[in-house]
């Protein structure tokens, strides 16, 4: 059997040379999402990683790349911590292997562990079905998981087949508004690579406005998050892993939408919808029937609508999938600490949760919701 070759790269140039062999390693990854696309983790990297801090572990076979773990380190009080490159605004994280390379996992791991500076590998949002899943299975140290960010997904079917999964009363609620829609007369079109640096400008000058006196995500506002989106868009606008689509009527824009395209799955990540539209039409509805046109048109298996429980996703009766925080601990007390730690915090977040009234009532909501 041919040996496998493991290094770790420290400089953004050697990210960044990366972009050919990455996106062939990604295409042979079927478990790898749009947040693992070279496009999103060098962009990310560049935005919010200062030199040095990088800590992406590659594995070669015969000079091939087969496996590849985005990291970068980072300080969190006393521990040093290799974290995803994305960050908190991807909602997924997972490490790319070649589905033919079960072996490059171990070798990840022992090229990671050779390198000092770092006690635990923190993965925050790992789906069921991602390889990080099987790391933590083979992981000579410590491995912990704990309880994460819960996804609602769709099955990609025509909208009279999503209809047609509602309770009747909802699902004749919902026609009306799709008419509503229909006779409104919006435009949509997927806005071409060459104009995304003005197509997120104003998709976050819309979401602004959408979101003005009602709190909001701050860095959403931030100059490094459009830095990123314009740099990692553009890319992944022009190979056919985003789409930027925007909605026009009467000559202006009242919505740009973020979709990310999956090998299996189309992501809903990030919109700026005009207040006004808001106020004339159920927007989630609007979005919601483009949405599950292009997963049927693409031929995908799901339509995700991401992280959150918004209120709005749940007429549709989505399914439910829990990611987990994976921690990979390497020999020595620090990632233990590390990791109790965690799961104290987990555990103290998660009590008042359950002796808020409130939290209640929204989790009995959505249980009522999904269940139908």
């Amino acid at each position: 059997m041919d040996r496998l070759e493991a290094r770790v790269l420290r400089t953004h140039a050697e990210l960044a040379a990366l972009a050919d062999e990455w996106d062939r390693l990604y295409a042979v990854s079927p478990r790898a999402t749009p947040f693992q696309t070279h496009a999103w983790v060098s962009a990310w990297a560049r935005a919010y990683v200062p030199a040095g801090e990088l800590f992406v572990a590659e594995v070669r076979r015969e000079a091939r790349l087969v496996a590849a773990a985005p990291l970068f380190r980072d300080r969190r009080g006393p521990w040093r911590v290799l974290a995803p490159l994305g960050g908190a605004i991807s909602d997924h994280t997972d490490v790319l292997v070649a589905a033919d390379e079960p072996g490059a996992l171990d070798a990840l791991g022992r090229v990671l562990l050779a390198e000092p500076g770092w006690q635990v590998i923190d993965l925050p949002d790992v789906r069921p079905d991602a390889v990080a899943r099987a790391w933590a299975d083979t992981w000579p140290g410590r491995a912990s998981r704990l309880p994460a960010s819960t996804v609602l997904e769709l099955p990609a079917l025509p909208l009279p087949d999503l209809l047609d999964r509602m309770p009747p009363r909802t699902a004749k609620t919902m026609r009306r508004k799709l008419r509503k829609v229909e006779q409104a007369g919006i435009e949509v079109r997927n806005v071409p690579a060459d104009e995304v640096p003005q197509a997120v400008g104003r998709l976050l000058r819309l979401h602004e406005e959408q979101w003005a006196g009602r709190g909001g995500t701050p860095e959403h506002r931030t100059e490094r998050f459009r830095d990123h989106l314009v740099t990692a868009l553009t890319r992944m606008v022009d190979d056919g892993t985003a789409v930027l689509a925007e909605y026009s009527s009467a000559g202006e824009v009242r919505v740009e939408q973020i979709l990310l395209l999956g090998h299996d799955t189309v992501s809903y990540y990030l919109a700026g919808i005009s207040p006004q539209l808001r106020q004339d039409m159920d927007t989630a509805a609007l979005l919601v029937e483009h949405d599950a046109g292009l997963a049927v048109q693409r031929g995908a298996e799901r339509y995700s609508m991401l992280r959150g429980l918004e209120d709005y996703k749940f007429r549709w009766r989505p399914e439910p999938v829990v990611q987990e925080r994976v921690l990979l601990s390497r020999p020595g007390p620090g990632g233990l600490a590390y990791g109790a730690l965690v799961r104290a915090r987990a555990a103290a977040v998660r009590r008042v949760k359950e002796q808020a009234p409130w939290v209640r009532e929204l989790r009995d909501r959505a249980v009522r919701r999904i269940r139908g």
